[in-house]
């Protein structure tokens, strides 16, 4: 096997076995505070557990090696598990996996802001196409309960914008210990909000079942960009967003919008069109 095909692979398992997150949460049908203090914590452990398998004895000192750069990044990571999750309480799971896919928009603003990259015309025409999908996706909620979460879905697209501009800056970091940092943020934020950490049995199974998801998830699309051009990655992330949007809609029959379908279909083809031009690009410079 390919270490080009292997990396692709590795992508894709990442992004199959995060697909069902937004539905256990849903399914988990908790106080959001409470479930964010469990899920954080949930997936702390896992990546935790996953860093000692992996590094064994260098474990402590990996950790301690990600320094104020690794430490930023994973207040970053774990402020936007809160609003991903507040999302979901809030607004349909379709129109937050889709708002979230526009994340690697958002890089390219971020970067052009703090990195000062140059922002290409075809970039720039992809921006605005996407801009106008998002709008289609949330004006069905206008005035409505939903906006709240169509908004915080926002902000997580923001957050993973500015969360992968520094790490591009901060090459030298490994994220997987990173992303224990992010488990522990999230759940002490929630630990400040919160009435009561008391959540049913059924809620703390799906909560688990999270944790194992994401640790296992992101631990996979860390590593990918090892073998293939993070732009690759970038390009099969918004499988996420249509297996995720299927499986609510099977799962838990919550069926996508018109709004959502429209506006969706215009993220994702934009988004996969300009990442396969941008990759094909890169290889041929």
């Amino acid at each position: 096997m390919s270490q080009h095909l292997k990396g692709i692979l590795i992508t894709v398992l990442g992004v199959i076995i995060l697909s069902p997150d937004s539905v256990l949460i849903r399914l988990a049908n908790a106080d959001g505070w409470a479930l964010l203090f469990w899920r954080g914590l949930a997936y702390a452990l896992g990546v935790a557990i996953i860093t000692g398998v992996v590094y064994r004895s260098q474990s402590i000192k990996v950790c301690r090696d990600i320094g104020k750069g690794g430490l930023l990044i994973g207040l970053l990571a774990g402020i936007s598990t809160g609003t991903f999750l507040f999302a979901i309480e809030y607004t349909s799971i379709a129109n937050t996996l889709i708002i979230i896919s526009t994340s690697p928009v958002m890089i390219a603003i971020v970067a052009w802001i703090m990195l000062k990259e140059k922002v290409s015309l075809v970039t720039l025409v992809s921006m605005a196409i996407v801009f106008i999908g998002i709008y289609i996706v949330m004006s069905e909620n206008f005035g409505g309960s939903g906006l709240k979460g169509d908004v915080y879905a926002l902000i997580t697209s923001i957050m993973m914008g500015v969360t992968f501009t520094l790490t591009r800056k901060y090459k030298e970091v490994d994220m997987m210990p990173v992303n224990i940092v992010g488990g522990l943020v999230a759940a002490g934020i929630a630990l400040v909000f919160v009435d009561s950490l008391t959540i049913s049995t059924n809620a703390m199974i799906y909560i688990v079942a999270t944790g194992v998801i994401l640790s296992i998830s992101f631990t996979l699309i860390v590593i990918a960009p090892r073998y293939i051009p993070a732009a690759e990655v970038g390009m099969i992330m918004p499988l996420e967003t249509v297996l995720g949007t299927l499986i609510a809609w099977v799962v838990i029959n919550e069926v996508p919008s018109t709004n959502a379908l429209i506006g969706g279909s215009i993220v994702i083809v934009t988004l996969f069109l300009h990442t396969w031009y941008s990759t094909k690009l890169a290889k041929n410079l």
